[in-house]
């Protein structure tokens, strides 16, 4: 939703209260942003291992985000939700699509955020950015992918299937990088 809406546009839709969609769409974030960290710290005391530009970031942020353990959200909590998104740097954003996770800083950002965006333009994720994070489970998952786009590219005939088999050997040439360069939490604390 964030990506649809900006402030021009949609100030004044669905609200009764000042801040309307965007005060809701801050919290959905927060919150999302917090599970995201969660997840991270989650896979890192497991054992998996990190790379990516951002790696001490996110090894950082995900120990100090606190979790969110599902209680009720009050009303207040939107301001609260804009002021944790506002930690340029140390707040943490799951993109499944691009097989990473975006510990964003807007200085870094190769998605071109707006002036004073707290979110990244997931829709527009860029490789070489330096808020990239990937862990071993965003390995596997390019190999997974990139083992299905092999599967499609079989019965694809002609230059079509030649480009397929290129983006999956992008997605595995992607995959041995963060394997060669992966780092445990801490080597990197």
């Amino acid at each position: 939703m964030r990506t649809v809406l900006d402030a021009r546009t949609s100030s004044a839709y669905g609200s009764r209260s000042r801040p309307g969609i965007h005060g809701v769409l801050d919290v959905e974030t927060a919150l999302a942003a917090a599970d995201t960290a969660a997840h991270l710290r989650d896979r890192l005391a497991d054992g998996e291992k990190i790379s990516g530009p951002a790696a001490r970031r996110a090894v950082t942020a995900a120990a100090t985000t606190p979790r969110f353990e599902g209680r009720i959200v009050p009303r207040t909590f939107a301001k609260k939700a804009a002021k944790f998104l506002a930690r340029d740097g140390v707040v943490l954003y799951d993109n499944a699509d691009a097989f990473l996770i975006c510990a964003f800083k807007r200085d870094n950002a190769l998605c071109e955020p707006e002036p004073g965006a707290t979110a990244p333009r997931q829709y527009a994720c860029q490789s070489g950015c330096g808020n990239t994070v990937r862990t071993d489970s965003h390995a596997r998952q390019l190999r997974q992918r990139a083992d299905e786009i092999d599967q499609l590219a079989t019965s694809t005939p002609g230059p079509l299937g030649k480009r397929l088999r290129s983006n999956a050997d992008k997605l595995r040439a992607t995959a041995d990088t963060h394997d060669a360069t992966a780092q445990t939490a801490e080597a990197l604390t």
